[in-house]
């Protein structure tokens, strides 16, 4: 698969048409439903803080969004317009002091469900990999 890039406004209305371009795209591929959900729950997240915290909702600004598949490596990357996170302060939202806060769920849940997650310097850009063979992803950190 090559790389496949697309944009939506930074409206929450478009999080579910992007998750479902992404996983009509990974259909052949026969994934169990646990990967799937994984793959479809760290889109939506990664998508709603570049739309939430990146754009600040400025419908003006994209959201662009990529993926490949190759050697059995999916790559998922989402990148917004804004200045960017120190995604290294994030709080843990398990401690006692953050576990009643908005807020470092959804990078929580994309670092424990994806096998890699990696930043650009600035922070805007999130690229999340699962690696997957035969229909099964592995290297899974449940």
């Amino acid at each position: 698969m090559n790389d496949t890039i697309f944009e939506i406004p930074s409206d929450p209305k478009y999080i579910k048409r992007a998750s479902a371009k992404l996983l009509g795209a990974l259909k052949k591929l026969k994934l169990d439903k646990e990967t799937l959900f994984d793959i479809r729950l760290c889109l939506e997240e990664a998508v709603i803080n570049a739309i939430k915290y990146g754009n600040k909702l400025d419908e003006r600004l994209p959201v662009v969004i990529s993926y490949t598949l190759s050697k059995g490596k999916l790559e998922i990357t989402v990148r917004d317009q804004g200045k960017g996170f120190d995604y290294k302060a994030t709080p843990d939202p398990r401690s006692d002091a953050n576990i009643l806060k908005h807020g470092g769920r959804g990078i929580f849940l994309i670092e424990h469900l994806m096998d890699e997650v990696r930043y650009n310097d600035s922070g805007n850009e999130i690229k999340m990999i699962k690696f997957i063979s035969g229909g099964k992803a592995h290297g899974s950190k449940r």
